[in-house]
């Protein structure tokens, strides 16, 4: 009798000590994706991560990290007891920022079959104020010519734009005002090609406004010189020994 009871106990601490073993947290996250949507530059986007552990032993947070213009709030708790939950608050920043956004937080765990978590945060971000393009390159170009092309300056927030002054650097790169819309402005930008020195050219035009947003938008400008080639028909002066 006493053998078979011990039997049983011996069994029963098998059985205990396979569950002891196989046991394992479980992280699983309501959303691992937020979509802002559309928001303003400079306006905030704050999203809570709602989490389970829904394995059969403690849950640990190793460690939370974010891209840059994101941020997280530390955890109170990095220990999960089985069946309870926490949340992870995210905050987006827009300010310097435009167009499609992809923001990446990673979440480190104890969990064997994710131990690294990707959350995404994503949306697009629309500015104040627009530059388009917001640089121009000529490209490959050759000497002797005038280069011409145009920049368009916009505004969300005022209903007309007032311009200040517009300087370029260096002399040779101008520019001047075509036409006028309210809240656009149209920009023609010349270079005079014939006096650039350099193979590699580099200006710079400033826009001062009343767009409150951007007072000076700065616009660099590129180009290239084109090595001139030679006519192979082209007769070569004989020498006088």
């Amino acid at each position: 009798m006493k053998t078979k009871r011990c039997h049983i106990a011996a069994f029963f601490f098998l059985l205990f000590a396979v569950a002891f073993l196989c046991a394992e947290p479980r992280i699983v996250f309501e959303k691992e994706v937020f979509d802002f949507g559309e928001i303003m530059e400079g306006d905030t986007a704050v999203y809570l991560f709602h989490f389970k552990n829904e394995g059969d032993t403690t849950l640990e947070i190793l460690d939370i990290r974010a891209t840059c213009n994101c941020t997280v709030t530390e955890l109170k708790e990095k220990l999960i007891e089985p069946g309870k939950s926490a949340i992870i608050e995210a905050v987006f920043h827009s300010s310097g920022r435009k167009g499609k956004i992809t923001k990446s937080i990673y979440v480190t765990t104890n969990d064997k079959k994710r131990g690294l978590i990707r959350l995404k945060v994503t949306g697009k971000v629309k500015r104040m104020w627009g530059c388009e393009p917001t640089k121009v390159d000529f490209g490959e170009i050759r000497k002797n010519g005038i280069l011409i092309d145009t920049i368009t300056i916009s505004s969300i927030s005022l209903d007309t734009i007032k311009v200040d002054s517009i300087t370029t650097e260096p002399p040779y790169l101008t520019s001047k005002i075509v036409y006028s819309k309210g809240d656009s402005i149209g920009i023609e930008v010349l270079l005079e090609t014939s006096e650039i020195e350099n193979e590699r050219f580099i200006g710079v035009i400033r826009f001062y406004s009343n767009i409150p947003e951007k007072r000076m938008i700065i616009i660099p400008v590129y180009a290239k010189i084109k090595e001139e080639v030679k006519n192979r028909n082209q007769e070569v002066a004989p020498t006088n020994n």
